[in-house]
């Protein structure tokens, strides 16, 4: 799966969770089932945005290595 969908996705069961542990209606047991799944999947979401932040900061390095080299260049040419 997409990691943009899989994020996307995930997000939406972890609202629809945090609504549900705010009923009151639920059992001791459904509760606990629904926090254990929310923690897992706050871990999985927290960890597609390290990685995408990573990327980010990539992209990011890149970018302003290769505005330096073209600056430098373009001082060479002067």
């Amino acid at each position: 799966m997409n990691e943009y969908r899989e994020y996307d996705e995930g997000l939406k069961r972890l609202s629809d969770i945090v609504e549900k542990l705010e009923d009151r209606e639920l059992s001791l047991e459904e509760n606990i089932k629904l926090y254990e799944e929310g923690m897992k999947l706050h871990k999985r979401l927290s960890s597609i945005l390290k990685e995408q932040e990573g990327k980010m900061t990539l992209i990011k390095d890149n970018k302003e290595e290769d505005f330096q080299i073209n600056m430098l260049l373009s001082d060479d040419n002067e």
